[in-house]
């Protein structure tokens, strides 16, 4: 695990963007799975950027969401896929046949799974994943207690995160379940990103680093995974001792 602390939540985009970049260029073809929410909208500000700029082609690229609240229409304006819709595919010009999601309103959710895990499969695994952090150690909806080794599940969300979730509605929404793919398919992607940003993720930044992997702190499979990039800002950093800010 490479743990980079920056100056801010813009230089963290930038850099994380520099990698997604970076990767694109070696593989035009690459499965690429995005997640939704606040944390990662600078990152598709920077690469919306770069594509103005002529300094990336996404066209060849295949886009997989990472989660879904099962039950929650997808124009939902709170469900993830809309989300990112707004945030990332629409400001990026990706087109529909380029992307890939749950369908959390499946007549069989483990058959749904099922096809997520094949799609998956069928590429020899997620080239690019990019996702952020709970306040509790989420990572998607894999709450504490998520098998390391899972793939895409569905999962009981945890109370702190049926809370914090309310924000992305317009009123206040039922929320129980998540459909989302696994800790298993972060740790064997090619290219792991793990943003955090804020002060509010600071005490569970230093709670995953200050212990070994374990999967009550989801988040703390970073120690389980050599590749992977661990970018978070000043803030997040804010509570892990000196001689690690210093690095």
């Amino acid at each position: 695990m490479q743990l980079k602390i920056f100056s801010g939540y813009e230089a963290l985009c930038k850099e994380t963007c520099a990698l997604i970049i970076d990767y694109i260029d070696k593989k035009p073809h690459a499965l690429i799975c995005f997640a939704s929410g606040h944390t990662p909208v600078g990152v598709f500000k920077e690469l919306h950027q770069a594509q103005q700029n002529g300094e990336t082609d996404l066209t060849h690229c295949t886009f997989l969401s990472l989660d879904e609240w099962v039950g929650i229409e997808r124009n939902n304006p709170g469900a993830c896929l809309a989300m990112l819709q707004r945030d990332c595919f629409t400001p990026l010009q990706i087109k529909p046949e380029q992307i890939q999601y749950f369908n959390p309103n499946a007549a069989n959710l483990e058959s749904e799974c099922t096809r997520i895990n094949q799609l998956i499969e069928s590429f020899n695994g997620i080239d690019i994943m990019l996702v952020g952090v709970g306040t509790n150690g989420h990572i998607g909806m894999n709450e504490p207690g998520t098998a390391f080794s899972s793939v895409a599940h569905v999962a009981e969300l945890a109370e702190e995160t049926i809370q914090v979730g309310q924000k992305y509605f317009n009123s206040p929404t039922q929320l129980r379940l998540g459909i989302t793919l696994g800790l298993s398919h972060l740790q064997k992607a090619t290219l792991p990103l793990i943003l955090a940003s804020g002060k509010h993720k600071a005490p569970i930044i230093a709670k995953a680093l200050a212990t070994t992997a374990t999967e009550s702190i989801p988040v703390s499979i970073v120690h389980l995974i050599p590749q992977a990039h661990l970018l978070i800002d000043k803030d997040a950093a804010s509570l892990l001792p000196d001689s690690i800010n210093a690095q």
